[in-house]
């Protein structure tokens, strides 16, 4: 399994079958011939805070409309990855032509997973688990994230998988 590509990010902080997936992605892609690094998974609140209020109260382009509680990343449910540009350069360079993501939107698809390039303003990096991907979606997820945290939160999805068994 590619763990080399997720070495960006703590895997802990990601809810497992949704790792587990995001691994497959990342062995599938680089089947393929294609390899995209992790660069972000779970957020805490104030790191979401931070990028929503960046190019708004704080210098730089707009990066998410996600507020604290609105990303699947604050749940563990997802994932940005990139492609190296120029993988002789030390370092990860990110390629962030729409092209570099084609590979990595058709597996994430394969894999039942939502892919961000399949979005109305694409965010082609992204990949999430589905089911939970509006502010709307995930309300009762930042519920029981208030009460329980993360652990709650997982909980409450396997006992959702079960039931759809």
């Amino acid at each position: 399994m590619p763990a080399d590509l997720l070495r960006r990010i703590d895997l802990d902080k990601l809810y497992l079958p949704f790792a587990e997936r995001v691994m497959q992605l990342l062995a599938n892609c680089r089947a393929r011939g294609v390899e995209y690094h992790a660069i972000s998974g779970y957020r805490s609140d104030a790191e979401q805070m931070a990028l929503w209020a960046q190019g708004r109260t704080r210098e730089g382009p707009i990066v998410t409309n996600a507020r604290a509680g609105e990303s699947a990343h604050n749940y563990g449910l997802a994932v940005d990855l990139c492609r190296d540009a120029d993988v002789d350069r030390r370092g990860l360079q990110p390629d962030w032509s729409p092209e570099a993501y084609e590979v990595l939107g058709e597996e994430a698809r394969r894999l039942g997973l939502v892919w961000g390039g399949d979005w109305r303003r694409p965010d082609r990096p992204h990949v999430q688990w589905p089911g939970y991907v509006t502010a709307r979606d995930l309300e009762p997820l930042r519920a029981i994230n208030a009460q329980t945290g993360l652990q709650g939160v997982w909980m409450y999805l396997d006992a959702e998988q079960e039931e759809a068994a």
